[in-house]
């Protein structure tokens, strides 16, 4: 039997309520409540549900609707009972509001996949979703071999919406916190062999050559290169300079002597880019740079050496090899790291780059101990 008692050390207002466990015990627990009537529906509701479960009765629609119950009786609003699938709708809903219209169709893929994983369980209370079924959910994700960066945003568009829920006090905690993600499989790009290099050369056009040169001695992507303007050749002082990327970083390159050698050769006006037919073609498409390149490279004899991934077909080695081929060049001539990274345009952060006298001689001295292609 329960029953009402103040608190005997006089430290509290509440009225605490003393009834006996299952197994026996009798404990002593604080109603929150110093209204004494509000405090007896409290003990009663405690009854109730003690008498079920010794009965074998007690279920979960029981001891929720006892709780509103209490709730109601108390001033309070009802518990609320948010379903996986209705959250997901209420979640969504103010997700699409403040992010762009790709992030929340991501966020509904990662979801509706969630949810079609869970079944009729989706129509279960939110608070019984398990860390087991997130890890589930991430395993059958693995096993239709999405990417890494894929299977990441899965599970943190499920992390922010338990997050989201715990602030409501709608769980306890997030189970998809405990959800380890396995290391991201990459895909290491290959780089080209001085023989490999030459073997290009000797197919390309009199532009491709250019580009390819441009490539190995500069680093560059391929269409900064392939919109390179004659503009930012300094021929006399032996330097390039130009963006890399979608930022505003420049990098300004010593000319390696064979780059020098063929830039005067094919020097005429020195008016617009240095490839102009190339300038102009994009970067894919069935006859894009990127593919004239592949056939390039199979005439060459080299092997692009094609891996697939979940979404398509990737080539380990590509124009971008260029760039891999003299970062690594670099390293094997004793560039430090710093001046390596400025040379690549990795160091991003400031809009334009400029060397000491010092370390343009040294990044020219590096420069040209690379190997030449053509004599």
């Amino acid at each position: 039997m329960a029953s009402l008692h103040k608190d005997p050390r006089g430290k509290s207002p509440y009225w605490y309520v003393a009834y006996t466990l299952l197994d026996g015990r009798r404990v002593f627990r604080s109603t929150r409540q110093t209204d004494r009537k509000k405090a007896a529906e409290v003990s009663r509701t405690l009854e109730r549900a003690t008498r079920a479960a010794r009965q074998d009765q007690l279920t979960e629609s029981h001891v929720r609707k006892w709780m509103d119950e209490l709730l109601e009786s108390t001033g309070q609003s009802p518990v609320r009972n948010s379903t996986l699938r209705s959250f997901c709708d209420e979640w969504l809903s103010s997700k699409r509001l403040t992010v762009s219209h790709a992030a929340a169709r991501r966020y509904e893929r990662a979801l509706e996949l969630f949810i079609g994983q869970l079944g009729a369980r989706a129509l279960k209370p939110l608070a019984g979703v398990t860390a087991a079924d997130i890890a589930a959910y991430r395993d059958a994700r693995l096993a239709e071999n999405v990417s890494g960066g894929t299977l990441e945003h899965y599970i943190k568009a499920i992390r922010s919406l338990f997050n989201s829920a715990r602030r409501q006090g709608l769980v306890l905690t997030n189970p998809a916190e405990a959800i380890e993600l396995p290391r991201k499989r990459t895909h290491e790009r290959r780089v080209f062999s001085p023989q490999e290099i030459r073997g290009l050369l000797s197919e390309a056009t009199a532009q491709w050559a250019t580009l390819i040169l441009l490539g190995f001695y500069t680093g560059g992507r391929l269409m900064d290169l392939a919109k390179l303007g004659w503009d930012a050749v300094d021929l006399v002082g032996g330097t390039i300079t130009f963006s890399q990327g979608k930022t505003d970083a420049r990098v300004l390159i010593p000319i390696h002597p064979e780059l020098g050698e063929h830039l005067c050769s094919i020097a005429g006006d020195r008016g617009g880019p240095l490839c102009p037919a190339l300038a102009t073609t994009p970067a894919t498409g069935a006859d894009g740079l990127s593919k004239q390149f592949i056939r390039l490279m199979r005439a060459s004899g080299i092997d692009p050496e094609v891996t697939k991934t979940s979404k398509h077909a990737l080539s380990l080695k590509s124009f971008h090899s260029l760039r891999h081929s003299f970062a690594s060049a670099l390293a094997n001539c004793g560039v430090p790291v710093e001046l390596r990274m400025k040379l690549t345009g990795h160091k991003s952060a400031q809009i334009h780059q400029t060397y000491t006298h010092l370390e343009l001689e040294t990044l020219r001295s590096a420069i040209g101990a690379l190997p030449r292609f053509r004599s």
